[in-house]
């Protein structure tokens, strides 16, 4: 432990934890401030504007209500925006976690065709690909339609050359390609 922190100050919260909050639960209060003010500054702007009949005095209350206005609402906007995007953004997270998940919880199945598996690193390993022997279809190891066959791995390069058709149970090609 450092000589400057006490053990006190681990039971003590993280304080950019708490300024992210902070900072997450002002950011819509700001966004509906700013428009609130610009929607003031436009009204008062056009009460100015109303007023005046020589154009030269109506152009200083166009300015400043008008544009500054405008400038404030679009402001208040994009306060608002920004959190609600960094709310999709969480939430479509979670979401392709769970899909992720459910996708794993189905093809952990013990009929389901192989998939290309993450090592330590999360580096993909190759599918290794079949064929049947004496057959024209290529199959991952582990297919239902190669199973029990006499099978001869092949190279990925035989997809391309047209010689040989994929399986249409284990898609040999979205697996070399994932």
């Amino acid at each position: 432990m450092p000589a400057d922190r006490s053990p006190l100050d681990d039971d003590q919260p993280d304080p950019r934890v708490l300024w992210r909050w902070v900072a997450a639960a002002a950011r819509p209060w700001a966004g509906w401030s700013f428009i609130a003010v610009g929607v003031l500054l436009v009204l008062l702007g056009y009460l100015g504007v109303s007023r005046e009949a020589i154009v030269e005095k109506q152009i200083p209350y166009l300015v400043s209500g008008g544009i500054g206005g405008l400038l404030a609402c679009i402001l208040g906007a994009y306060f608002l925006g920004t959190e609600e995007l960094r709310n999709d953004s969480g939430r479509l997270d979670r979401l392709e976690q769970m899909v992720e998940d459910l996708h794993t919880a189905l093809l952990a199945r013990p009929d389901a065709p192989a998939t290309p598996s993450r090592n330590g690193t999360g580096t993909l390993h190759a599918p290794e690909l079949v064929v049947v022997d004496g057959g024209t279809t290529i199959h991952l190891r582990g297919c239902a339609l190669a199973q029990g066959k006499d099978t001869k791995a092949v190279a990925a390069k035989a997809l391309d050359g047209g010689k040989l058709q994929r399986c249409p149970l284990c898609e040999p090609l979205a697996a070399t390609t994932a």
